[in-house]
């Protein structure tokens, strides 16, 4: 039976690689009657991976942005000839979408529809809502036109891109604005004036020798989308900070199936009035006597944690800055744990340090290209990576 789009809630899967997805298609989730997929040639169908078959898009911005890079004698194989060999030797494009699709499928028992619309390597430049009136010959006019032409019950957006951006300084800097205004753009364009947008906060770089630094700015990139949801309503964020990567860009398969799953236990916060949607977040940042009675603890006070960390000693991630730390002795982080003590909840954590700072001490977590990131708590929630913030008051003394 072909499905009408008026049966579907429907969901967009907007911006680059990993959205688009790069995981081995072996171990890929098999499909689901429940999910559907509005192709890259623009029909309705029962989602199989890979969603995303760009040499196929009935939207020419696609073939366009593949063929920039190309020689003339390789720009001039059909795209027909593309779309057979690809078919032919395709062994990865493995994404989140179908995991997302069944994840909300089997909580609101009813079927859910997929626009997927991202391309690998896409700047939030190439999103401009400005560029809107080439049409399907600009990713965001390409968007707007699969939405469409989809029809169905627009229920969302899922966003994950970021990485191309924080390769440029004025890029990164920049980037919290500019992706504010394309989330207000996409809501008047849509006629949907509080759309949700759950978005991604990028992951593990893992840098080449020959592009040693290059994303300089991937800190305030992930600060940028950690925090979207404090400026701008009817946003959520998870991250994928602390997943698997299948080479030094990309997540590997289970991993997408993973984020999937998180992107759907937000997205449910905006159906039928269930709870609003949240992750683990931190509250404040004080300082903790530790078990010797000295002044080089930290305790770190979350909300939104289900149920309890998955990992209670040696946690992975944190990181302390001071300023000038040239006239300082250095200070470092020696170990962290979830604080178990008869007056613990439980969730908060202890971060010990090297020594007691008398100068102020900065606590940052997932900082740089390629952090060690090990909080997730039991509902597979992890905590977001946010740039070093400053510890408030000492307590017990």
């Amino acid at each position: 039976m072909v499905r009408t789009p008026s049966d579907l809630d429907v969901w967009v899967l907007a911006g680059q690689s990993n959205m688009q997805g790069a995981g081995w298609l072996e171990g890929a989730l098999e499909p689901d009657d429940r999910v559907w997929s509005f192709t890259s040639a623009g029909e309705w169908e029962i989602a199989r991976e890979p969603l995303h078959r760009l040499w196929e898009s009935f939207t020419p911005v696609h073939q366009e942005l593949l063929r920039a890079p190309m020689t003339e004698a390789q720009k001039l194989v059909s795209n027909e000839e593309r779309i057979r060999v690809d078919r032919a030797t395709r062994r990865h494009g493995a994404g989140l979408g179908i995991s997302f699709g069944k994840a909300m499928a089997d909580a609101l028992d009813r079927p859910i529809g997929l626009i997927p619309a991202a391309h690998g390597g896409s700047s939030l430049e190439q999103w401009r809502p400005e560029m809107k009136d080439l049409g399907g010959r600009s990713l965001y006019g390409a968007m707007l036109e699969r939405i469409r032409k989809a029809g169905g019950r627009l229920r969302g957006v899922l966003w994950y891109q970021g990485e191309s951006d924080a390769a440029d300084a004025e890029l990164g800097r920049t980037y919290a604005d500019r992706l504010d205004a394309w989330i207000s753009a996409l809501r008047s364009d849509t006629g949907v004036h509080e759309l949700p947008v759950v978005a991604v906060q990028i992951g593990r770089i893992v840098e080449p020798p020959d592009r040693w630094k290059a994303w300089c700015e991937v800190d305030l990139v992930r600060e940028a989308l950690g925090t979207l949801p404090q400026r701008v309503p009817h946003t959520a964020v998870t991250s994928a900070i602390d997943l698997a990567m299948a080479d030094p860009f990309h997540l590997d398969t289970p991993s997408l199936i993973r984020l999937g799953r998180r992107l759907a236990r937000l997205a449910l916060g905006w159906v039928e009035g269930r709870t609003a949607p949240h992750g683990p977040s931190v509250v404040k940042l004080e300082w903790q006597p530790t078990p010797t009675g000295t002044l080089n603890g930290i305790r770190v006070s979350l909300q939104g944690v289900t149920g309890t960390w998955r990992q209670s000693h040696s946690i992975r991630g944190f990181d302390v800055r001071i300023p000038y730390p040239e006239h300082h002795e250095p200070l470092t982080v020696v170990n962290t744990w979830v604080d178990g003590s008869s007056g613990g909840n439980g969730r908060d954590l202890i971060v010990l340090l090297s020594r007691d700072a008398e100068e102020p001490a900065l606590l940052g977590y997932g900082l740089g290209a390629d952090p060690v990131c090990t909080l997730v708590d039991s509902a597979d929630m992890p905590l977001c990576a946010f740039l070093p913030r400053e510890a408030t008051s000492h307590i017990g003394t």
